[in-house]
Formats: C-alpha cells, sequence, structure tokens
C-alpha cells in the first residue's frame, strides 16, 4: 500500500534542477527506504542525461536555444518591415515616471537603481517611445524593435528572472483603420517563427490598462497594447500605436520543453538547459 511518503524539499529540489518532470516529483512511496531508492535511481538517470546533454552542446549545437529565438525573431521582424535599434541598458528615472509608474506601484520595488537618478531598465519601452518619437519626423509610419536585457528585483518562480530579454517592437503611424488585426497578424508571424502554438487572451495591466496576451500552455510569453494610451503625451506622442513584447526565456523554455526560464537564461549554473554541477 503506497502511504503518503513523498520526496523531501531538498530531493525535489535536486531532482528540479536536473529536469524531472513534475509526475515523477509527486510520486508517493510506501516508505522512506522505497523512497531513497528512487531518489538515488532517478538523480542518476537525470545526471548521465546532463552529461550527455553538455557533451552535445559542445560537440554539435554550440548556440544556446536563447539565441536560436532570437535570431529567428529578429528574421521574422525585419520580414515585416521593422528595424532594429540598440538603446541603453541604464534609464533615467524620468523614464520610469514616463510610464506612469510611481512609487506606490509594485513595479517601482523592482527597479534596481543605481542612484536616485538613475536605474537599470526594467522595460524596453521607455526607450522605444523615444526613439519612434524622433523617427517621426523623417519616416511614417515608424516600425523598429529591440532586442535587450531588462532587470526586475524580487522576482520569484520557475517564469521569473531577474535578469530577462525582451523583444520589443511597435509601429507609429500604422496605415489603415484596422490596427487590432494588423497586430495580430504582426505576432502571427513573429509566434510561427518559433513553431510555439499559441493563443490570445485579454488582460489588464497595471502601465497599459489592457492589453493582449499571447499564451503558452496556459503562461504568457509575449503581451502586446494598441495606443494611443494617456502616458503617450509624457513622451510627446499623439499618433496611433501598436506594439508587442515577448520574453526570450520563456518561449525558449517552452521550446526546449524545461521547467524553469533559469536553464535558459544568462547563468553560471545551467548551459543551454543542462545543470553544470551534476557529478
Amino acid at each position: 500500500m503506497v502511504s503518503d511518503t513523498g520526496f523531501t524539499v531538498s530531493q525535489r529540489q535536486r531532482l528540479t534542477e536536473l529536469g524531472a518532470e513534475q509526475k515523477a516529483l509527486e510520486r508517493r512511496f510506501g516508505s522512506e527506504m522505497e523512497r531513497e531508492e528512487e531518489f538515488k535511481r532517478l538523480s542518476k538517470t537525470l545526471t548521465r542525461k546532463n552529461i550527455a546533454a553538455i557533451g552535445d552542446y559542445v560537440d554539435r549545437r554550440r548556440k544556446p536555444l536563447e539565441r536560436i529565438i532570437e535570431e529567428k525573431l529578429r528574421a521574422a521582424a525585419i520580414e515585416l518591415g521593422f528595424s532594429e535599434v540598440v538603446t541603453p541598458i541604464i534609464v533615467p528615472k524620468s523614464f520610469i515616471e514616463g510610464m506612469g509608474i510611481t512609487s506606490r506601484d509594485p513595479l517601482w520595488r523592482q527597479i534596481i537603481w543605481i542612484d536616485d537618478r538613475q536605474c537599470l531598465r526594467p522595460m524596453l519601452a521607455p526607450n522605444l517611445y523615444t526613439v519612434m518619437g524622433k523617427l517621426l519626423d523623417f519616416v511614417r509610419p515608424v516600425r523598429i524593435f529591440e532586442i535587450g536585457q531588462c532587470f526586475r528585483l524580487d522576482t520569484k518562480g520557475p517564469l521569473h528572472l531577474e535578469e530577462f530579454t525582451m523583444l520589443n517592437m511597435v509601429e507609429l503611424a500604422p496605415e489603415g483603420n484596422n490596427n487590432k488585426d494588423r497586430l495580430l497578424s504582426y505576432i502571427k508571424m513573429m509566434m510561427n517563427a518559433t513553431g510555439l502554438e499559441y493563443e490570445i487572451v485579454s488582460e489588464s495591466s497595471e502601465v497599459y490598462g489592457t492589453t493582449l496576451d499571447v499564451n503558452v500552455k496556459g503562461t504568457e510569453v509575449a503581451s502586446a497594447a494598441i495606443g494611443p494610451l494617456p502616458m503617450d503625451a509624457n513622451w510627446g506622442i499623439c499618433e496611433p500605436w501598436i506594439g508587442v513584447g515577448f520574453g526570450l526565456e520563456r518561449l525558449a523554455m517552452f521550446s526546449g520543453g524545461y521547467n524553469t526560464a533559469s536553464k535558459v537564461g544568462r547563468s553560471l549554473i545551467y548551459l543551454d538547459g543542462s545543470r553544470l554541477s551534476v557529478k
């Protein structure tokens, strides 16, 4: 008869790090001895799998999955007529305030401040607002995108990282009248590049009011918005716009079948999904 004996907290943690599936982590055992035997067997199997994956990476693949996803999305964005920009990681406090975020908002407490005037950007949007507003003097419509690092404190759980990669693309003064359909067509082409199935759901947002979120297996991997919005005036923007931001680590996580985004993010612990300390 199976009792209520399961893996200990430390055992679950170790097996999770090695890539155990949720079903295996939830197993129950008839005795502690049976549990210990299964832990040894499963950890040994997963360790061998990690070692083999590391060997395969350095001998054959040689490029992180997150980078592969990044390259596919970059190519798709350029094919759609968007031009890539590269902007600073350090942004002024006024950029955060320009997004309508105040010290009363939860996101404010996640910001990594360098001093009382500057911080590491928690999102790409402020810089893109700045660049697209200036480009409107030269071209119409403006179509730009950026792929870059963002930073937020106190991010916990398998889906969150303190340092993460975003791809944001935005079109200012879009052609035609049906901006939602235009935005959905952009999302479709970008997601087709990843090969992942997805669904669109409407959600509330502390910054954008309402967003169209792109979900994979019930998890948000991208979020889209349609302007104009009240905060546009802070950036001197008075034209309609459409935009979407993709989380590259989450896309890579689902593409590789991993159980946590940390395995495919910037790390000294994992190499493209494989635990480095496995012996």
